[in-house]
């Protein structure tokens, strides 16, 4: 089977590029799906840095045909036998497609064509791409593909032009992780959406991609959320009797942290459909944040009866009986399901749990003791044992545990993480090295790799990291300088050990060398952006420097990213206060005050700070 890269068309003057993207990725989706082609979708993306992070954003290569070096490198280094390429142009009210397919044995004698159309005819000019590229790539077709005519979904083309102009939003979403460039708005493709369920309500795609942009906006944090629920209310008008939009609606309200609402548009989007688990779970979990607990109850275990044997409600309605002080219920929960399914491990691991949570140790021992030795899949009752028999100091059968459990998921972290603490607790120090390293080809997510490290850093290089912990000695007893002077010489020799740089960039602003602070705490956060304290001092070393405004958009994002630190909120009002919007920190530190007035004791360490917000 050939192998085939299909790239995006480039756009020219007036040409919308999502088009280009999306026609080119229309072709390739048809033959990957349908044909069975081995085909490589390209997409022109490049990383730039705004603010400090580390964003995706599309790159329109030129106007017109890659240039020879350029598909020469394509070819070079992605092994592909064909190519497609091409560019689009608006002439005379319509398009023109110009498509060129090349094969790697003559890189110069590729094939080109040009399809001028007027919008009407893009059901024709998809179809016949679809069949040119199967014939340039060898690549047999399907009747309905390989026929005079296919299936759109939709024959209105305005309808579908504006589907693919929306649907390439939530493919750039997708592509980028969330990681959008600052200056991209959804709104454009929102609007292209909405129009297009307007022209065709019986086209199922416009509406189902308008959902799942707005639901990634709302995952992501992109754009506003009166844009989102603007788009999201109008897809229930037009679209009155599907539940897609209104659970979307609960899932944005519930991220607003508005759960009265978020159960209204929950419980409507359930009766629309009665019979989803799903979303009797997101419903009973907004109403128990409510504590409607009677409710959430009665969601969770109607899900539990709709659900297949896995019963993933199971665990919600546990919290609920848990919460309501009928912890003494949850075991003949569990025992019923380990009667239904005698050898599902998790259903005997979690009625084992469940009696030790009830204080029944003995029957929580005896219980896991029968799992063992009666299910005969037991991997995962002794991933859920291990950690018991550690806390209990039966540490050698814990690590046994481990160690078998550890054969069947030599990546999972949390596992190994877990069997390095134990092999800790049992002084064998010497083998925690060898499991960390696992750790980190296991390549955890940033903070667990920061945390795993420093670890790492700490049993192999024992002396340095005694002067790291004598200069952090010295800056507690206010020596900053001589924190410096200890901690410059370790920077190359510890330049993966995120507590050195955390005491540099506190060091450095104490001492008022705020590009040295900026310098160390950008490296902090760039290891570990779970690093809280981290936050404060990237932002006092911008504040030392006067770059207010850049401190008060870092922190935005800082913010956006943290929503539940009480620590970057903090900072966030200070970079407000300190970048002249006052309005935002005097609406900051009314919410500070709130938790202070609750909570008396922080009064101390947070008065200069209402002081300097309130100001």
């Amino acid at each position: 089977m050939l192998k085939v890269a299909v790239l995006p068309l480039n756009a020219g003057e007036g040409a919308k590029p999502q088009l280009g993207r999306q026609i080119s990725a229309f072709v390739a989706d048809q033959l990957r799906s349908h044909g069975g082609a081995d085909i490589q979708s390209v997409s022109f993306l490049t990383q730039i840095e705004q603010d400090g992070v580390a964003r995706t954003a599309f790159v329109n290569i030129g106007d017109g045909l890659l240039e020879a070096d350029q598909l020469g490198d394509l070819f070079g280094q992605s092994g592909v036998d064909v190519s497609m390429d091409g560019s689009i142009a608006v002439v005379d009210g319509g398009h023109e497609i110009t498509v060129r397919y090349t094969k790697k044995d003559d890189l110069a004698g590729g094939v080109t064509e040009v399809h001028k159309f007027s919008d009407d005819a893009i059901f024709t000019v998809l179809h016949k791409l679809v069949k040119r590229l199967a014939d340039e790539a060898e690549i047999g077709l399907p009747e309905f593909l390989a026929g005079e005519t296919m299936e759109f979904g939709t024959d209105n083309a305005a309808c579908f032009l504006k589907f693919l102009e929306g649907y390439d939003a939530l493919n750039y979403i997708q592509q980028a992780n969330g990681l959008v460039a600052q200056e991209f708005s959804p709104e454009g493709a929102m609007t292209s959406l909405s129009e297009a369920i307007e022209l065709d309500k019986e086209f199922e795609g416009a509406y189902q991609v308008l959902v799942g942009l707005c639901r990634a906006c709302t995952q992501y944090q992109i754009g506003t959320f009166e844009l989102v629920e603007g788009a999201l209310t109008k897809a229930t008008q037009l679209v009155p009797d599907d539940f897609g939009a209104y659970f979307a609606l609960g899932e944005l309200h519930q991220a607003a942290n508005n759960a009265a609402k978020a159960v209204d548009f929950f419980e409507k989007s359930s009766q629309l459909k009665a019979d989803d688990p799903g979303i009797l779970n997101r419903l009973g979990n907004a109403q128990a944040s409510m504590n409607m607990f009677v409710n959430a109850e009665r969601n969770f275990k109607r899900a539990v009866e709709l659900e297949d044997e896995t019963k993933p409600s199971m665990d919600f309605l546990v919290g609920v009986l848990n919460a309501t002080g009928r912890g003494h219920e949850v075991p003949a929960l569990w025992k019923e399901l380990v009667d239904a399914n005698p050898q599902n491990p998790e259903f005997h691991a979690k009625y084992a749990i469940s009696l030790i949570q009830n204080g029944r140790q003995s029957d929580g021992e005896k219980a896991f003791e029968h799992a063992i030795v009666s299910v005969e899949e037991n991997v995962l009752v002794k991933r859920f044992y291990a950690p018991y028999l550690a806390q209990n100091e039966d540490l050698d059968r814990a690590m046994d545990f481990y160690e078998d459990v550890i054969d069947v998921a030599p990546a999972d972290v949390p596992l190994l993480l877990e069997y390095a603490q134990t092999l800790q607790a049992a002084d064998r120090e010497f083998e925690i090295p060898a499991v960390l390293q696992n750790v980190l080809k296991a390549n955890p997510d940033q903070n667990t790799k920061a945390q795993t490290t420093a670890w790492l850093i700490e049993l192999e290089q024992p002396k340095r990291i005694e002067s790291v912990q004598a200069a952090g000695e010295k800056l507690a007893a206010g020596d900053a300088e001589g924190a410096i002077r200890d901690l410059k010489p370790l920077r190359n020799w510890l330049a993966d050990y995120w507590k050195m740089w955390a005491m540099l960039a506190s060091a450095y602003n104490r001492v008022g060398d705020h590009v040295e602070a900026e310098d160390s705490a950008r490296r902090l956060l760039e290891m570990y952006p779970g690093c809280e304290p981290a936050y404060g001092e990237y932002r006092e070393a911008l504040n030392g420097q006067g770059k207010n405004e850049d401190a008060w958009q870092f922190m935005q994002f800082a913010f956006s990213q943290n929503q539940q630190s009480f620590g970057v909120f903090i900072n966030l009002g200070l970079a407000a206060k300190r970048a002249g919007h006052t309005e935002e920190a005097k609406q900051i530190a009314e919410q500070v005050r709130a938790v202070v007035n609750e909570n008396p004791d922080m009064m101390g360490e947070l008065k200069d700070v209402l002081a300097e917000l309130e100001a």
